[in-house]
């Protein structure tokens, strides 16, 4: 499980003060989430630079194979047996979160501080808001604080804690207050029953605590406090929320019941942003697959609809006439090709598309492709002219079906494609089965061949991933030229 936090600066950027948001657990622990918790900052706080700061807080809902397997088992020999054991495993899960957060709160101002040398150098005084375990991360990190920070040291402002799942005792807040330069609020509430699972603690989240700027919201539940941000803020005065502008002020205007397709702004809006030329390659690689009904390539809501419905299982969304958000589709495709441990490093669309287009040209081509590395895929484009990074994304489609990989040894490689390449034996391959297959078929097939089409048999055999694949590519492609912050 990695230690590090993942900085991501929203936009609308200005000023010489950030503010920090940590989120608690089951929350941050993938794109969508992270794409929902930005949407929770408030225009009230665009005076600042607004940075979120993910970390591994877990998920009550995620098992990993031990568990499954185990609660499974126990299931079958007893119901109650194997809902027991999942209370457990769930009650071990969030103990091993709490212990994390406190861990990685000891190193969250080093992180940040490098972060913020590198990306924001004019950055002086943060303020920190932390949620649930992230009140946890947030007290760990000011606890750890030396009593009289060096001159060089980030300066820390206003502190908010909310629904804070951890305890906090009136002389520690006292030790903080002395440590910060601006205010430590403690946002609770009585009516936070989720708190009272915080085992072998009275948890800050649901009392006022002494030597504090208290702020009680009555009547909050503990996963009131993201949705509800700019009441939060107001109602503690917040140093870097500002409710005097003109847009904190008006009331958000909600759509109920928004169409599906329009609203999934990072696929229909890129559609609609792109040129003609990138849409069409879209349109070519959706084309490819038999599940997809594309008739016109100038009408973009039908392009962005079939999008939709190829993703997920394709029976089921056409039954239910409407398919999956980008976003979801990109998730569902990194579990599929067993890259869920790595999304940790993505905290925007363009990272995860990154992250799963050099995942597949590293298995199609080996790892000597000019785009099998995710770290280096951005800065390969910056010299490749669109023809040639379309040529490369037609190459790897082709390369998606299992038949390309038993043509005659007369067929021409493509030029850029290394036969045969070593790859490393610590590198992540996107396998389906077990290896152990291919001594029997080596004989027939050199085994290079045989490792390729296994492993994009994952491709093959699912409707339309063969073709999803490359018109993720494409999109990728528009994101990157667009460089259009909003839908990053």
């Amino acid at each position: 499980m990695s230690h590090k936090f993942k900085f991501l600066s929203l936009p609308h950027r200005s000023g010489e003060v950030a503010n920090i948001f940590i989120h608690g657990y089951s929350a941050g622990h993938d794109l969508e989430d992270r794409c929902a918790l930005r949407k929770c900052i408030p225009s009230s706080l665009h005076n600042c630079i607004n940075i979120f700061a993910f970390w591994p807080s877990g998920h009550w809902a995620q098992f990993d194979d031990f568990s499954s397997k185990s609660i499974l088992a126990a299931g079958r020999f007893n119901v109650l047996a194997g809902a027991g054991l999942a209370m457990a495993d769930r009650a071990f899960h969030f103990n091993t979160s709490r212990k994390r957060a406190t861990s990685m709160g000891k190193t969250l101002l080093s992180q940040l501080e490098t972060y913020l040398l590198k990306n924001h150098p004019y950055v002086s005084k943060v303020n920190l808001v932390g949620h649930s375990l992230g009140g946890r991360v947030v007290i760990s990190a000011l606890l750890d604080l030396p009593d009289k920070p060096a001159d060089d040291n980030l300066v820390v402002g206003d502190v908010l804690l909310m629904a804070a799942a951890s305890k906090l005792s009136g002389e520690e807040a006292q030790a903080i207050g002395k440590r910060i330069d601006g205010k430590l609020y403690n946002a609770w509430s009585g009516e936070d029953k989720v708190l009272l699972f915080n085992l072998g603690e009275s948890s800050a989240g649901r009392q006022a605590i002494d030597h504090c700027e208290n702020v009680p919201m009555h009547g909050f539940g503990h996963t009131d406090y993201w949705p509800c941000l700019e009441r939060v803020l107001r109602a503690s005065g917040f140093l870097g929320y500002k409710s005097g502008l003109p847009s904190a002020m008006q009331p958000e205007f909600i759509i109920e019941n928004p169409d599906p397709v329009v609203a999934d702004h990072l696929l229909y809006d890129l559609l609609e942003l792109t040129s003609d030329g990138i849409r069409s390659q879209v349109v070519k690689h959706l084309r490819s697959s038999s599940w997809t009904k594309l008739e016109t390539e100038h009408s973009l809501y039908l392009l962005t609809k079939e999008f939709q419905l190829l993703g997920g299982h394709c029976l089921v969304n056409l039954a239910r006439g409407k398919g999956l958000k980008y976003v979801q589709i990109l998730l569902m495709l990194a579990e599929h090709y067993g890259l869920v441990s790595e999304l940790h490093d993505c905290a925007q669309v363009i990272e995860m598309e990154a992250l799963l287009i050099s995942k597949c040209f590293h298995s199609s081509f080996g790892e000597g492709h000019v785009l099998a590395s995710m770290q280096d895929i951005i800065q390969q484009m910056h010299g490749m002219s669109e023809k040639g990074y379309f040529e490369q994304v037609d190459a790897l489609a082709a390369s998606l079906t299992v038949t390309s990989y038993f043509s005659t040894p007369e067929s021409p490689a493509p030029a850029y494609r290394k036969t045969g390449s070593a790859r490393t034996s610590d590198s992540k391959e996107l396998v389906l089965t077990s290896e152990s297959l291919l001594p029997s078929l080596s004989s027939l097939v050199p085994t290079e061949r045989i490792k390729a089409a296994v492993t994009n048999l994952k491709s093959a055999v699912k409707p339309g991933y063969s073709a999803l694949i490359p018109a993720v590519a494409a999109l990728f492609y528009a994101r990157w030229k667009l460089n259009n912050e909003g839908l990053l």
